[in-house]
C-alpha cells in the first residue's frame, strides 16, 4: 500500500474515533442534563428540555453513524476497492467543514484519494479499445 493511501486511511480512522467520541460525549451530556433536570419533576415536561434531549440524541446518532461510515471506508480503502476512493472523496468532502481538525483530516484524505498513487492502487477505469487490423499493402 503506498504511503499516501496510508495517510488517507489513517485519516479516516482517527475521523472515525473522534466522531465515535463525540457521539458518546453528546450522549453522556444529555443524559447527565436529563437527569439533573430529572425525569419525572414538572421542568421535565417543559418543551425546550424534550427538544433539546431530542436533538442531543439525534446528533449523538449522527457522529456515530459518520464514525461507522468512516471504519467502513478505511476498510474499503485498505482492500483497495473502486467505491470507497468516490465515497472516501466525498466524506473527506464532508470532514473538510470541521475547523480545524476535520479539514486537515479531509485534506489529508483527499491528496491520498486523488494523488497519483490512488489510480494505481483502486484501478484505472478500464477502457476497452476494438484493436483495428490494418491489412498488409497489396503489390
Amino acid at each position: 500500500m503506498p504511503d499516501s493511501i496510508k495517510i488517507a486511511r489513517i485519516a479516516f480512522v482517527v475521523a472515525a474515533g473522534l466522531e465515535i467520541a463525540t457521539a458518546a460525549l453528546f450522549l453522556f451530556i444529555f443524559v447527565f442534563g436529563a437527569v439533573l433536570i430529572g425525569w419525572g419533576t414538572e421542568r421535565a415536561g417543559l418543551l425546550g428540555s424534550a427538544l433539546l434531549g431530542a436533538a442531543g440524541i439525534f446528533m449523538a446518532v449522527l457522529f456515530a453513524a459518520f464514525g461507522v461510515a468512516d471504519l467502513v471506508i478505511s476498510g474499503g480503502i485498505a482492500k483497495g476497492r473502486p467505491w470507497s476512493r468516490v465515497a472516501g472523496a466525498a466524506m473527506a468532502v464532508v470532514l473538510l467543514i470541521g475547523f480545524p481538525v476535520g479539514t486537515v483530516l479531509g485534506v489529508l484524505a483527499l491528496m491520498g484519494l486523488l494523488g497519483r498513487d490512488a489510480r494505481d492502487w483502486f484501478g484505472a477505469p478500464r477502457i476497452s479499445r476494438t484493436d483495428v487490423t490494418i491489412p498488409p499493402p497489396t503489390v
